[in-house]
């Protein structure tokens, strides 16, 4: 009973056993699962540590190796073009070393004909010359030289290339035989050829509008007939510039540019290339070929014109330089109020302008230039403008000149003040100032000097107020009425009386002296706008039409060209006329290349 029971307590007590050791098998079991899952973890960190650092080391070197690379291919270039400067400098080197070879055989060569040449007596040296002819020099010629212009033939053409685009078409028919006269209509037409001109057309829609300037390309078919009488084939007219590729409008805006502003040739080009874009081109000895064209359409104006001013009451003369092509040439302009005239001459003399002047009767004004004296024939006005700037002139020379002795008088009054007052007071520091008094001689000098400037200023002074008085509502004025001002001899004896008087207190000035014998020289000539109603005393009008010449003159420098500048002057001459009448120098510059005859007189007066 005992034994069961112990038996039964051992079999019952085993399982509950092996379970309480299970159980603390399993806890020891977790334990160590969880203290190896953590340095698991732990491991799997410091390993995802690392790979960041490979992976930051790994980029590090990717950027080092980019960089590597980049100077690998920049040293590869510099290498390259070391090696393109070597050779250039080798191939510099040998040209070099090529050339003083050349060179020394050259001058081995010459001193070996030389040394032959020295053993010649001169009568060899004269026979082997005469037999050879005309071929003893290198540079001789057997035949004559050739004059001929141009490109040898089979060069390829330098012309104007013709355009692509096309904007218009315009044909050409021919309805009467000009030599015949007879009518063609009904004759049949066949064409003849085609050209293309690059013309100007002006767009204003009405007078509010803005003009608009745009270029065209019009391709002319030209169609001809044969005439049934003359049996010759009859072509239509296309006026003066029939072969042109530049249409007359556009010839006519570029002269009025050239003639308006005054502007080089070649700013007139870069204008236009910038205005119509780079399409368009031009050179200069086109438009100087445009100036000659014309010129025996123009000459007939130009004539006009002369004769328009022969018939002028009232001329204004005067002349300026005009370097041509390295020679002092003149350019003269005779005006008036509706006429401007400019004439080109290798002379300054009178002989310039002397047919001009032929025949006219009116009043002319100039300065007093001695070759205007040659007219003795013609009333003329001395320019009193010329004659009052001459005395302002001498006012302010001697106004000046007293300043500088009133200085040199100062310093020396400064520099005898100082000498009293060193002897009286002790050495200062430093170096003195240079003040050195005058002597008692050069003092006195300098005061009769001054007491003479003086005087002399006084009478010039009067003599100013005279001539001033012109240009003044005075008795003396030129824009004073008639009835009010003095007459020519009243004045002139009013100018005698103040002259007189002036010599009598004594003239010491030597330029004050020369303005009087100035006055009394020309006395007959100073007042003679008394006489007359809106005549000027003055040749400013002459001057103003100079001016414009003056600053192309400034800006060219020099002209090479007689021929060219003479048609200019021509145009110029008609351009002024047309601006002081009011009138439009298109509109001239159209009649004239329309080939219609003109009568200038009645253009300006219309």
């Amino acid at each position: 009973m005992g034994l069961w029971r112990l038996f039964s307590i051992l079999v019952g007590g085993i399982p509950v056993l092996w379970h309480c050791m299970f159980r603390q098998k399993k806890k020891k079991y977790k334990r160590v699962i969880k203290s190896q899952e953590a340095q698991l973890k732990a491991k799997d960190s410091e390993l995802q540590e690392k790979d960041s650092e490979l992976q930051e080391k790994d980029s590090e070197l990717q950027e080092k190796d980019s960089e590597l690379q980049e100077k690998d291919y920049a040293f590869k270039n510099e290498i390259e073009q070391l090696k393109k400067e070597k050779d250039i400098l080798e191939a510099k080197y040998l040209k070099k070393f090529k050339s003083t070879d050349v060179k020394k055989k050259n001058l081995a060569r010459y001193r070996r004909k030389m040394k032959t040449l020295r053993k010649k007596t001169i009568a060899e040296e004269a026979e082997e010359i005469v037999g050879k002819g005309s071929s003893w020099l290198p540079h001789s010629r057997e035949g004559p030289k050739s004059h001929q212009m141009g490109k040898p033939k089979g060069s390829p053409g330098g012309g104007r290339k013709r355009p692509e685009k096309i904007h218009e078409e315009k044909e050409l028919h021919i309805h009467k035989c000009y030599r015949c006269g007879i009518s063609l209509e009904g004759v049949k037409e066949y064409f003849a050829y085609d050209r293309v001109v690059t013309e100007l057309f002006r767009y204003q829609e009405d007078e509010k509008d803005y003009l608009t300037l745009r270029l065209k390309n019009v391709k002319l078919i030209v169609k001809r007939k044969k005439c049934p009488k003359c049996k010759k084939w009859v072509y239509p007219e296309q006026g003066l510039l029939k072969n042109n590729r530049i249409g007359l409008s556009l010839v006519s805006f570029v002269m009025s540019r050239r003639i308006r502003t005054g502007l080089p040739y070649e700013v007139i080009i870069d204008e236009l290339s910038t205005h119509f874009g780079s399409n368009f081109s031009i050179t200069a000895p086109t438009i100087i070929e445009w100036f000659k064209d014309f010129s025996d359409v123009i000459e007939g104006l130009y004539e006009q014109l002369e004769e328009l001013v022969k018939k002028s009451a009232l001329l204004h003369v005067d002349e300026t330089g005009l370097p041509m092509n390295g020679e002092n040439w003149w350019l003269w302009v005779v005006c008036c109020a509706n006429f401007v005239l400019f004439i080109q001459s290798t002379s300054r003399g009178h002989e310039s302008v002397k047919d001009i002047l032929e025949g006219f009767e009116g009043t002319l004004i100039s300065d007093f230039f001695t070759a205007y004296d040659k007219f003795e024939d013609v009333e003329q006005q001395k320019c009193l403008g010329h004659l009052l700037s001459d005395i302002i002139e001498l006012i302010v020379k001697l106004e000046k000149e007293n300043e500088r002795i009133e200085k040199k008088l100062e310093k020396h009054e400064e520099s005898v003040k100082k000498e009293e007052d060193s002897e009286a007071a002790p050495k200062k520091r430093g170096r003195p100032k240079k003040l050195e008094p005058l002597t008692e001689s050069q003092v006195e000098t300098l005061q009769t000097r001054r007491v003479q400037n003086f005087k002399s200023l006084n009478q010039i002074v009067r003599l100013r107020s005279f001539f001033r008085a012109t240009f003044r509502h005075t008795v003396l004025g030129w824009k004073t009425d008639k009835s009010k001002r003095l007459t020519k001899e009243e004045a002139e004896e009013k100018l005698r009386e103040l002259v007189l008087k002036l010599r009598e207190e004594g003239v010491i000035e030597a330029d004050l002296e020369k303005l009087l014998k100035r006055c009394e020289k020309y006395e007959k000539k100073l007042f003679t706008y008394l006489k007359y109603e809106g005549v000027p005393p003055d040749n400013n009008e002459a001057e103003r039409e100079l001016r414009p010449f003056v600053v192309q003159r400034k800006r060219s420098g020099g002209f090479k060209s007689p021929e060219v500048m003479r048609h200019y002057l021509v145009y110029l001459s008609l351009y002024m006329t047309c601006k002081v009448n009011g009138k439009d120098f298109d509109k001239l510059l159209d009649l004239i290349f329309s080939g219609q005859e003109i009568d200038l007189s009645s253009f300006l007066s219309c």
